[in-house]
């Protein structure tokens, strides 16, 4: 039996896999690791945002910035994205529909600079609101401020949570008389 130089005994291939997957292993872990790095931006979390400081109507809203740039507003089903702008700033994107779509969207484009210490964060937005057929009806600018949301004890239960803003809701729009 003649044997090649390039013939590989059983014991060697799967020597030699077994070490390709802990290589492959390794690899994979250090990208892991190195995605998670780069994604400790400060603005990453759940955020109380009081989307209008000027209002006493505006009603804040619970949102999240994902550490992959996603942007999540549960409460009122808008979702977007988020980018670093500097260590403690980012910009962001969103788009709301108006009345599930029928009245248009919005776009929000904002800046955020979150403090030194990372648990408030302030800036400023353009809220542009385009029709259904593209056409921009009106633009706005308006100041929001934000406060990271932690975990509350359940020693407080029964009581607000600190800090979360308040408002003062709008008066109902008045009924149309029907005959």
């Amino acid at each position: 039996m003649t044997v090649s130089r390039y013939a590989v005994t059983r014991r060697a291939a799967l020597a030699g896999m077994g070490a390709g997957g802990a290589g492959l292993a390794l690899a994979a872990a250090s990208r892991r690791v190195s995605a998670q790095e780069t994604t400790t931006h400060p603005i990453v979390g759940t955020w109380i945002i009081d989307r209008d400081i000027t209002s006493a109507a505006e009603v804040p809203v619970v949102v999240v910035f994902t550490s992959d740039g996603g942007f999540i507003d549960p409460g009122q089903g808008v979702a977007g994205v988020w980018e670093a702008s500097g260590p403690q700033s980012a910009a962001m994107t969103i788009i709301p529909f108006t009345d599930g779509g029928a009245g248009g969207y919005q776009v929000v484009r904002a800046t955020w600079e979150v403090d030194e210490g990372g648990d408030t964060m302030s800036g400023p937005a353009s809220i542009t609101f385009v029709a259904p057929d593209g056409s921009v009806t009106m633009a706005i600018e308006v100041n929001s401020n934000a406060t990271r949301l932690k975990v509350d004890s359940m020693e407080n239960g029964g009581q607000a949570l600190a800090g979360f803003p308040t408002w003062t809701p709008a008066p109902p729009a008045e009924a149309t008389p029907t005959s």
